[in-house]
């Protein structure tokens, strides 16, 4: 019985199936050290705990950093302005 994938029960051997090293699978537990919430500011040890009072909230856990404004942008120096409109005036030969 060649070319069918069928294969004789007496020459059929079970392949071994694949096992981990480890002793057991690896499990996500809800515990963990105790983490002040960005939120309330109440120590939680839970996970779960502590993204449901987020979810209530409305708001999204987004990391363990503390939030910080945003660098405002810098302003151009009027001098750099008018040292950029002439170059490019005078690349399209406008320039006096």
């Amino acid at each position: 019985m060649t070319g069918t994938g069928l294969v004789p029960a007496e020459e059929y051997v079970r392949p071994t199936p694949k096992r981990s090293l480890l002793p057991a699978p690896h499990l996500l537990r809800d515990e963990m050290p105790p983490v002040q919430s960005m939120l309330d500011g109440k120590l939680y040890d839970s996970k779960s705990r502590l993204r449901q009072t987020y979810r209530a909230a409305g708001v999204v856990e987004v990391g363990n950093d503390v939030p910080t404004a945003p660098p405002a942008p810098k302003r151009p120096r009027r001098e750099d302005i008018k040292a950029a409109v002439g170059k490019a005036f005078s690349k399209a030969g406008l320039g006096a």
